[in-house]
């Protein structure tokens, strides 16, 4: 039968009761005035009319004004049943029709999927947890070893052969190495367990970056890496934040390039982050800073950006260097979380990587 035919028997065939969901009509008292059938199936009542729908569905009246209001749906449950129902709500003249269907299964996947998420937290949390505690246990050893291997190779237990020097020298590095990594794993547990002692105060953001520089000035004589800090003209540098974490994200991710590199340079640079910037990222109605940390090493291919910040993503890659470097900025990407800001990576052809981050702040102040 054609759309034309139909329409023109709507006198005669009743369009109501053949919609597909659900439909009642309440007065703003919550009395139901008419009902369809697949209402009454739906219901599982025959006899709805002249009965509050409180009656039948849990805060009915309540969720279908909230439905009406906000123009939006709501998942409501059944009395005395298991079945739950997806309602939305349209005020006409001072009455509600109110449209319903069976979402019970939808809302148990959706509970089932935040019931898992909630206990895999709960499980990142007590391992992480268990991790800080056990901290000082596996780091006690390591530490022994390192001493007292190195005391030996410099002579304190007598002279060595020059093999036995040797071999003193690879358990001194190993164990060198797997104290800096299991360092940045407590790093990663600690920040992905989210144990702050938030301390909010005013702070110089040009200062703290500038001594975190200098804390490195060995290492970068060691490598023969140059850095540059740029701070834009008239800039508000004190702000409104926690610099303890902001301070340990910074020494981190420079701690991270350095290690990435052998020779370059590491350009910082310190900008105010304009309204429009800020709103390509989602971060409105706030003040921000913008600091980008551009190293000339190209160790960072631009395959590698999807997963930089995801040490799980990378854990099947045999390349050790590859993994250590994402434990470490996915606790720089963590502590960034923490201070509701924001950090990424680009490849700059020709100019190496850039990590761009967005650091809101409560307020600032006048200098």
């Amino acid at each position: 039968m054609g759309i034309k035919n139909l329409l023109s028997k709507t006198r005669v065939i009743d369009i109501q009761s053949c919609l597909p969901d659900g439909v009642i009509l309440i007065t703003p008292e919550g009395i139901i005035q008419w009902a369809n059938n697949v209402a009454l199936e739906l219901l599982n009542n025959r006899d709805l009319i002249n009965n509050n729908i409180d009656n039948f569905i849990d805060k009915g009246l309540v969720s279908s004004v909230e439905s009406a209001e906000t123009n939006s749906a709501s998942i409501v449950k059944l009395i005395e049943s298991d079945k739950y129902l997806e309602i939305t709500s349209k005020s006409i003249e001072g009455a509600f029709v109110v449209s319903m269907r069976d979402a019970t299964q939808k809302y148990k996947t959706v509970n089932n999927i935040i019931e898992e998420h909630e206990n895999y937290k709960k499980i990142n949390y007590d391992k992480n947890n268990f991790l800080i505690k056990l901290s000082n246990d596996l780091k006690s050893p390591l530490h022994s070893i390192i001493g007292f291997s190195q005391a030996i190779v410099d002579g304190l237990g007598g002279d060595v052969s020059e093999k036995q020097e040797k071999y003193l020298k690879i358990i001194n590095k190993n164990s060198s190495d797997l104290l800096y990594f299991f360092n940045k794993l407590l790093e990663l547990s600690q920040t992905e367990s989210g144990n702050y002692d938030k301390e909010l105060k005013l702070f110089d953001i040009s200062n703290t970056i500038n001594s975190t520089l200098k804390t490195y000035q060995q290492l970068y004589s060691d490598k023969s890496i140059t850095t540059n800090f740029d701070v834009e003209e008239n800039i508000k540098k004190t702000i409104y934040s926690d610099e303890k974490a902001f301070k340990l994200m910074f020494q981190i991710l420079i701690e991270t390039l350095i290690r990435a590199t052998d020779i370059g340079t590491l350009n910082v640079s310190l900008e105010n982050a304009d309204a429009e910037f800020l709103a390509t990222h989602n971060l409105n109605n706030c003040s921000a800073m913008l600091i980008t940390v551009l190293s000339s090493n190209n160790a960072i291919l631009e395959s590698e950006i999807p997963t930089l910040f995801d040490p799980y993503a990378v854990i099947d890659k045999s390349n050790k260097r590859t993994i250590l470097r994402a434990i470490a900025l996915a606790s720089v990407r963590n502590i960034m979380n923490y201070l509701h800001g924001i950090i990424w990576a680009e490849t700059i052809p020709l100019k190496g990587t850039a990590f761009k981050i967005i650091l809101p702040f409560e307020k600032e102040v006048n200098e």
